[in-house]
C-alpha cells in the first residue's frame, strides 16, 4: 500500500542502533532507515530550504514531506547521516542545548539505563511500577486516559503509556528523578558513564548546518511537560536554546519541534518573539477535536518512524 499523500507533513526520527549504539526500544538500524525512505519514495522528501520556501508561499503539495531528527543524538550522526548522504537527502535536526554546554539530561540517561541493565522494557516497567507504588503513587492509571493516549500514539504499549502517565502526571519531575536516581544507585551506575557517546557535539551541528541541513530549537533542558512551565521559564528555555544554536551555526534558528508534543499559547508567544516560523508536532492527529491537522505553521504534523516500521 502506498504511503499517504493527503497532507504535507514531517517524518520523525529519534534513536538508531548499530556499531557502538545498542538496540533500544523503538530504535532502527541503517537498513531499517533505508527501507523506510525507499518505501515512502526518495523523491518526495524536500530539503529544509525547499520546505520552508514552499511553506511561506503556502505552496506545499499534499505529497510533500520532510525529514526531522529530534534530540541531538550521536547515533543519528553515526548511523542515519551516512544514509542521508548516500541518497543526497537533508533534514531538520532539533537539538536541546543543555547537553552541548556541559549538562546531563536525564531523559536519555534513564532510557539508556533501562536498555543496558534490563533484559527487556517490561522487566524495567515491573520494577519501576513496584518502586512507584512503594513511593505512594497510584498503581493504575485511568482506563480512559490510557485509551486516549493509545489513539494518539498507537506505537506505545499499555505499559509505555502507564509509565509516561506516572512520570509526567502523577510523580512529576522531582519525584520521578528521585526514584530513578535510587535505581541507578542500586545498580551502581554512574550518569557520567552513561552519558558518554549519547549526544552530538557542537562540531556535528556545525557540519550539519554547513551541509544544507537545518538546525532548530528543541528547548534547553528538554522538559517532558514544557507547557506546564510559566511563560518566563518557557522563554528562558527557548532563549538559551536559540542563542546557543545561533552561536554554533552562525545562523538564526527559524524552526522548532515541540519536546514531547508539549506546548500552549505561552509557547506560541515565546516562539513568535524569537522569530520562529516553522514548528513540528509529534503525531498525525488534529491539535484539537474538529481542528485541522496542520493548524498553523508552528503546528505541522509528523509521522513517527515507529508507525512506518509497523506498516512495513
Amino acid at each position: 500500500m502506498p504511503y499517504r499523500k493527503d497532507i504535507p507533513h514531517g517524518i520523525m526520527f529519534h534513536h538508531f542502533h548499530g556499531d557502538k549504539h545498542l538496540p533500544s526500544q523503538g530504535s532502527i538500524s541503517s537498513d531499517g532507515f533505508k527501507k523506510i525512505l525507499e518505501y515512502i519514495g526518495i523523491e518526495r522528501f524536500l530539503s529544509p530550504d525547499e520546505w520552508l520556501e514552499k511553506l511561506f508561499k503556502k505552496a506545499l503539495k499534499n505529497e510533500d514531506l520532510c525529514l526531522t531528527f529530534d534530540d541531538g543524538l550521536l547515533s543519528q550522526i553515526e548511523v542515519a547521516l551516512p544514509v542521508l548522504e548516500h541518497y543526497g537527502l537533508r533534514g531538520f535536526w532539533f537539538a536541546y542545548s543543555g547537553v552541548f554546554e556541559g549538562g546531563i539530561e536525564n531523559l536519555e540517561i534513564y532510557r539508556l539505563f533501562r536498555t543496558k541493565y534490563f533484559s527487556n522494557i517490561n522487566e524495567f516497567y515491573g520494577l519501576f511500577f513496584k518502586k512507584a507504588a512503594e513511593a505512594g503513587a497510584p498503581a493504575e492509571a485511568e482506563g480512559k486516559i490510557i485509551s486516549e493516549q493509545q489513539k494518539l500514539y498507537p506505537f506505545y504499549s499499555v505499559n509505555d503509556i502507564k509509565f509516561r502517565i506516572l512520570r509526567d502526571k502523577i510523580l512529576g519531575p522531582q519525584k520521578y528523578e528521585k526514584l530513578m536516581d535510587s535505581l541507578l544507585a542500586d545498580y551502581r551506575v554512574s550518569k557520567e558513564d552513561l552519558a558518554k557517546g549519547l549526544w552530538m557535539a557542537d562540531n556535528d551541528l556545525k557540519y550539519l548546518s554547513g551541509s544544507g541541513h537545518n538546525i532548530g530549537l528543541h528547548s534547553y533542558s528538554h522538559p517532558t511537560t514544557l507547557a506546564g512551565l510559566s511563560f518566563e521559564n518557557q522563554l528562558g528555555e527557548y532563549q538559551k536554546n536559540y542563542f546557543h544554536l545561533e552561536k554554533v551555526c552562525g545562523k538564526k534558528p527559524v524552526a522548532v519541534s515541540h519536546p514531547c508534543n508539549s506546548y500552549n499559547e505561552d509557547t506560541m508567544e515565546v516562539l513568535g518573539r524569537l522569530g520562529i516560523q516553522c514548528g513540528f508536532r509529534a503525531n498525525m492527529f488534529p491539535c484539537q477535536e474538529g481542528g485541522r491537522l496542520n493548524a498553523s505553521n508552528l503546528e505541522i504534523a509528523r509521522e513517527d518512524h515507529a508507525n512506518l516500521m509497523r506498516m512495513l
